[in-house]
């Protein structure tokens, strides 16, 4: 049954890393790729520094979902950090006039991230090893 539980949980991090990977794409070229994903406020400067942030969520989700055990403290980080990122989005729908801004769809792009991150999250939680002996 661990072992079920790891797999899946490598899984799920090598989709998480696809997903980053995407989004890092659309960053960088401020491309529109989903359908609520909304191109409008792209900014060079801004969105590379996130395509940065992107890439680094990529290399860590490949690292751990390589060897969830070894890299158990690295496995903690991804859970903090997409906890962050659940509580910036919701400080960004909560208090970002997207209208004001021209930009109607980008308050349910960031819904739909605040959903799949906090869906990952609670998988990755539930999944991660527990008692490992180092």
């Amino acid at each position: 049954m661990v072992e079920n539980k790891l797999k899946l949980l490598r899984i799920i991090l090598f989709f998480c890393a696809i997903y980053f990977l995407i989004a890092a794409f659309a960053h960088f070229f401020g491309l529109t790729i989903f359908p609520v994903y909304d191109g409008t406020l792209y900014s060079p400067y801004h969105d590379t520094l996130l395509t940065l942030c992107d890439l680094i969520f990529v290399m860590l989700f490949l690292m751990v979902a390589k060897n969830p055990l070894k890299n158990i403290d690295t496995l903690h980080v991804i859970i903090a950090a997409f906890a962050l990122v659940i509580i910036f989005n919701l400080g960004i729908i909560w208090n970002i006039d997207f209208i004001a801004l021209g930009s109607t769809q980008k308050k349910m792009q960031t819904i739909v991230e605040t959903i799949l991150s906090t869906a990952m999250l609670i998988l990755i939680f539930i999944l991660r090893p527990k008692n490992t002996k180092r």
